[in-house]
C-alpha cells in the first residue's frame, strides 16, 4: 500500500494543481448560491448563527465585556447558553473591529474560507504523504463536494472544524517522522496542541468523535514507526507516543476550560429536549442505509466510489485495522449514540472520520493505479444494498435518486470492467493527460451534480431581508421610555427570537441549542404559548396576553393587523408597528399578593392562566424559615375569572386536505373589545410533513415525522385578543389529512390581568456583574419577584446581607422580603467561569514553560 516514511516536496506543479482544485470548490460554492442571496439558510443559518453572533457583538459594545455571564435574551439567562454557537471563535471576534459591517460577511466568509481551507488542507496531506496528484486532486474534491458541507451553510459547527482536524493529522505525521532518542522523555506539541485546541473552540461537541479519529490514526500509523525502532525499545516508544498524545490532548481541553467548564454546568443545569425516544432496540441496531457515509448532509455526505475503497482496503492487510474500525462506527448504531453523549441515535457525530474516510479512499485509488489493488464485483454488489435501501425508503427528490442510481451503475460498470481488464492483464496508461482527464470526470461528475442538487433543496437568506431592522435604535430611543423593559418581535417569530436592536436590549424570547428548561416548560406548558415552528426549542414570540403581561413585554414590533389588545402604537413604518403596554408586570417588583405551589398545582387549563398573573406562586416552605409565620397575610385566595364560550360544533371544519384553504368564520356572539378568546383543540394526525393552522395570525404547527426535533404538538392553543370588536376569525388550515377534536372556549377582560398586590422596585444604575439594584418599600411582609430565570450562579444581597435565592412563579427568580425598606442588589456570575478561567491560565502558563525548558535543555546538550 501507499505510505511513504518519507513526505514529498511541495513543487510548483502541485501549486498549480492546489489552485486549481481550490478554483473548482469556488465554482461550486458561486453554483451554489442564489442571486441575491446569502450562503446560509433562513433558520438555523440566520435565525441563530449570524443573530447569536451579531447579538454578541451588540453587548460587547454595549457592556464593554468581551467574556460575559448574563444575557438578557430568553428572560435574562445565564450567556454560556449561547457558547455553542461560537462567541470566541475567529470570525466572532474580527466581527467587534467592524460594528458596521453586516454580521453576515463574516460568517459566510468564514465559512467559505474554511472549507476551501480544509479542501487544500486534505490535497495538501495526502500529497505530502506520497500520494499522486491525480489521488490528491481526486480526494481534495471528494471533500469539497460533501454532502455534509451543507451544514456549513446551516448548522456550521457540524463542519467548521474540520480544518483543524486535518492540521492536527499533519501535526501528526511530523511527530512520527521526527527519531526522538530520548524514549523517556514526555513533553507537548505545539502544533497537535494548538490543532485540537481550535477544534473544542469551533466545536465542543464534535471534539469526542475528533478525539477518536486522531487514536485511529495513531493506531494506524504505530506499527511502520515501530519498524525504524530497535525491539528492544519499540515498547517504550508506543508508550511514549500514547502517552504524548494524551498529554497533547490534555493540554488543549485544558486550555478550552474558559469555555467548557462554565458552558458544560450551563448544560448540565437544563433537560435537552432531543426529541428522540431511544430505545435499547434503537441503540443496538445497525444502520443498513449506510447515510452515515452516504450522500446525506447529517453524515460524511460522500458517494459510493468512497464505500467500495472502503471495502478495497479492509481486503488490504496495511489498511484493513483502520477500514474495520472506520466502517464498524458508520454501521453500529450504538457508536452514535456514544459519540452524541447518548442524546440520540444519529450519524452527524461521524462526520469528523470524514479526512480517514478520504485517506482510505486514496490508498484504494491509488493502489487501484499502481495495480497493486485488485478490482472486486462482489464488493461493489455489496455497495449496492445500502443504496437500494436509501431509493425504496428515504429518497424522494427525483433528481437525487436519479444521480443516486447513476451513481451506483457507474461504479458496477467500472468495477466490471476494471476486473475484465485486470483478468485480461491489459495495461491502462495512466501517464496520459486525456486518460487521467477522463477518470477525473468519471470520478467527480456524481459527486459534484449531487452537492448541487442537495444545495438546491436549501432556502437560503435574502441579502434583502425584510424580517427585521424596521425600527432604528434612535427610534427605539425617542419612543422607549424605558428602554430596560422587554421589547418582543413578534414578526417572523422564528428568525426574530434572537434579534436585538440594542445589545442590553431584554427579550422574552430565545432560540438556543442550550436554554433554561424549567422556562421552557412554563412558556409551552403553563402559559401555553403557540408553537409557530417544528420545534419547542426555540421560545419564539406570539401573541399571548398572559406571557406578555407576566413576563413585562412592553414593546412589541408586530404587523399592524396583529397587535394585541392592551398595546398602543407609538410608530408606524410601511405597516410594521412599535406599540407599548405599559399595564404589564416590571422585570422586578415587590408582591404581597402569594400563592403557594402545592394551591396552584391543582388548577388546570385554563384557570392556571389567570391565576399566575394575579397572585405571585411561592414554594411551599420558604428557605428563610424566620419569615415563614410573616408571611400568612400574604396567601390570599384567588378565584379564577374564566368563562366558557360555546362555538358551534362545525366551527373548525374545513372542505378539502389537497391544498391550504382559509375560511372566515362568524363567531356566536361579538366580544367586546380588550377581551381575549382562549381557544383550544387537539389535533390527530400522521403525516411526514409538518401541517399547521392560523387563526387571526397566530400560527400552531404540529411536526411531521420527518422532523428531527419533533415539537409532539398535538393539542393547538391560541390566545385571540383586539383593540376593537371581534364577530369573526380568520383561520387558514393547511393541507393534509387531520382531525379536530376536543374544541374548547372561553373568555377573559384583559383589564382582569391585574396583580394587586404589586409593590414598585425604584431601580438605579448598575455596575459590574449587577443585573439589578435599587430600593424597595414592601408596605407588609411579602416576596421580591424578578422575572428572570431561575438557576444557578445569582447572588442576592438585602441591605447589604447575602440571602438565598428561591424559585417563584414556576421559573423565576424571587426570596422572601420583610416589611420596611430595602436596598437590594443582585448579581449574576456564570457557574465555573471563574475557575475554568483559572485552569485555562495554568494550562497556557504550563505549555509555555514545558516548550521553554525542552529548547533550554537540546541547546544545552548541543
Amino acid at each position: 500500500m501507499i505510505f511513504c516514511s518519507k513526505p514529498q516536496k511541495f513543487t510548483w506543479r502541485n501549486a498549480i494543481t492546489l489552485l486549481l482544485l481550490l478554483t473548482a470548490g469556488s465554482i461550486l460554492i458561486l453554483l451554489l448560491i442564489p442571486s441575491g442571496s446569502w450562503f446560509g439558510s433562513e433558520t438555523d443559518w440566520y435565525s441563530q448563527h449570524v443573530t447569536i453572533a451579531d447579538y454578541m457583538r451588540k453587548n460587547f459594545y454595549a457592556t464593554g465585556s468581551l467574556f460575559p455571564d448574563f444575557t438578557g435574551l430568553g428572560g435574562g439567562t445565564n450567556f454560556f447558553s449561547l457558547s455553542y454557537y461560537g462567541f470566541m471563535r475567529p470570525d466572532v471576534l474580527i466581527s467587534y473591529l467592524f460594528p458596521h459591517v453586516e454580521m453576515e460577511w463574516f460568517i459566510q466568509g468564514y465559512a467559505i474560507f474554511e472549507i476551501l481551507l480544509g479542501g487544500g488542507l486534505l490535497y495538501y496531506w495526502l500529497h505530502r504523504k506520497g500520494f499522486s496528484d491525480f489521488t490528491s486532486f481526486a480526494c481534495g474534491f471528494f471533500y469539497l463536494s460533501a454532502n455534509c458541507f451543507f451544514q456549513a451553510h446551516r448548522q456550521i459547527m457540524f463542519v467548521n472544524y474540520l480544518p483543524f482536524l486535518l492540521l492536527a493529522f499533519l501535526c501528526l505525521d511530523r511527530i512520527f517522522e521526527h527519531q526522538e532518542q530520548d524514549v523517556y522523555h514526555i513533553r507537548p506539541h505545539i502544533g497537535l496542541i494548538l490543532s485540537l485546541f481550535f477544534c473544542i473552540l469551533h466545536s465542543f461537541y464534535f471534539f469526542p468523535s475528533s478525539f477518536l479519529a486522531c487514536i485511529l490514526y495513531i493506531g494506524h500509523l504505530l506499527p511502520d514507526h515501530l519498524k525504524t525502532v530497535p525491539a528492544r525499545m519499540q515498547k517504550k516508544r508506543k508508550c511514549k507516543i500514547w502517552w504524548n498524545y494524551i498529554v497533547d490532548v490534555s493540554f488543549a481541553v485544558s486550555m478550552n476550560l474558559f469555555l467548557l467548564l462554565p458552558t458544560g454546568l450551563a448544560i448540565l443545569g437544563n433537560k435537552k429536549d432531543t426529541g428522540d425516544s431511544t430505545s435499547l432496540l434503537k441503540i443496538l441496531g445497525v444502520n443498513p442505509t449506510l447515510d452515515s457515509i452516504l450522500y446525506s448532509p447529517y453524515g460524511c455526505g460522500l458517494t459510493l466510489f468512497c464505500l467500495y475503497a472502503l471495502f478495497l482496503c479492509i481486503r488490504e492487510k496495511k489498511t484493513r485495522k483502520l477500514a474495520i474500525a472506520v466502517f464498524t462506527l458508520l454501521f453500529f448504531d450504538i457508536f452514535y449514540w456514544i459519540l452524541n453523549a447518548t442524546l440520540y441515535v444519529r450519524p452527524k457525530c461521524l462526520i469528523p472520520f470524514l479526512p480517514l474516510i478520504l485517506y482510505l479512499t486514496a490508498q484504494a485509488l491509488e493502489g487501484l493505479r499502481q495495480k497493486k489493488i485488485r478490482h472486486s464485483l462482489p464488493l461493489a454488489l455489496l455497495c449496492a444494498i445500502p443504496v437500494i435501501v436509501q431509493l425504496i425508503f428515504f429518497l424522494h427528490n427525483q433528481q437525487v435518486r436519479h444521480l443516486v442510481t447513476a451513481d451506483l451503475v457507474l461504479l458496477l460498470v467500472c468495477a466490471s470492467l476494471g476486473a475484465f481488464l485486470e483478468e485480461k492483464e491489459i495495461m491502462i496508461p495512466f501517464s496520459c493527460w486525456w486518460i487521467n482527464l477522463g477518470g477525473l470526470v468519471l470520478l467527480l461528475a456524481i459527486p459534484s451534480m449531487l452537492y448541487l442538487t442537495k444545495g438546491q433543496e436549501e432556502h437560503y437568506a435574502t441579502v434583502a431581508d425584510e424580517s427585521r431592522d424596521y425600527f432604528s435604535r434612535e427610534d427605539l430611543e425617542a419612543c422607549c421610555e424605558n428602554p430596560q423593559a422587554r421589547f418582543d418581535v413578534i414578526e417572523h417569530p422564528s428568525n426574530n427570537s434572537n434579534y436585538v436592536t440594542t445589545g442590553d436590549q431584554n427579550k422574552s424570547t430565545l432560540y438556543s441549542s442550550i436554554s433554561n428548561s424549567t422556562y421552557n416548560t412554563l412558556v409551552y406548558d403553563i402559559l401555553q404559548m403557540p408553537i409557530s415552528i417544528r420545534n419547542r426549542v426555540a421560545m419564539t414570540a406570539d401573541v399571548n396576553p398572559f406571557q406578555e403581561y407576566l413576563m413585562g413585554v412592553r414593546y412589541i414590533q408586530t404587523k399592524a393587523d396583529k397587535v394585541p389588545a392592551g398595546y398602543k402604537t407609538l410608530l408606524e413604518k410601511d405597516g410594521h408597528i412599535l406599540a407599548e403596554n405599559s399595564n404589564v408586570l416590571p422585570i422586578a417588583y415587590g408582591s404581597t399578593a402569594l400563592m403557594t405551589e402545592s394551591e396552584y398545582d391543582k388548577l388546570s387549563y385554563p384557570q392556571t392562566l389567570d391565576t399566575i398573573t394575579n397572585r405571585t406562586i411561592v414554594p411551599d416552605s420558604p428557605d428563610n424559615s424566620e419569615n415563614a409565620s410573616d408571611l400568612s397575610a400574604a396567601f390570599l385566595p384567588y378565584a379564577s375569572q374564566m368563562k366558557e364560550y360555546s362555538l358551534p360544533a362545525d366551527f373548525l371544519d374545513h372542505k378539502t386536505s389537497k391544498k391550504s384553504e382559509t375560511v372566515r368564520r362568524e363567531l356566536p356572539e361579538t366580544l367586546p373589545a380588550s377581551t381575549i378568546l382562549l381557544l383550544s383543540f387537539d389535533v390527530k394526525y400522521n403525516g411526514e410533513k409538518d401541517m399547521s393552522i392560523t387563526i387571526n395570525g397566530i400560527r400552531n404547527r404540529l411536526s411531521g415525522s420527518e422532523a428531527p426535533y419533533p415539537n409532539n404538538n398535538d393539542t393547538f392553543y391560541y390566545m385571540i385578543s383586539s383593540n376593537e370588536d371581534m364577530d369573526a376569525l380568520d383561520i387558514m388550515f393547511s393541507k393534509g389529512e387531520y382531525k379536530l377534536t376536543n374544541i374548547k372556549a372561553y373568555t377573559l377582560p384583559l383589564s382582569l390581568l391585574f396583580h394587586p398586590g404589586l409593590v414598585a422596585f425604584q431601580e438605579k444604575e448598575v455596575s459590574g456583574k449587577e443585573i439589578l439594584n435599587g430600593s424597595i418599600d414592601m408596605p407588609k411582609d411579602g416576596y421580591f419577584v424578578t422575572s428572570y430565570t431561575f438557576s444557578k450562579g445569582y447572588i442576592v444581597c438585602v441591605d447589604g446581607k447575602e440571602v438565598a435565592p428561591v424559585q417563584v412563579n414556576k421559573a423565576f427568580l424571587g426570596f422572601p422580603l420583610q416589611k420596611g425598606a430595602h436596598e437590594i442588589q443582585i448579581e449574576f456570575h456564570a457557574p465555573g467561569k471563574s475557575l475554568g478561567a483559572a485552569l485555562s491560565l495554568v494550562a497556557f502558563v504550563l505549555l509555555i514553560f514545558y516548550n521553554t525548558a525542552y529548547g533550554l535543555r537540546h541547546k544545552i546538550m548541543r
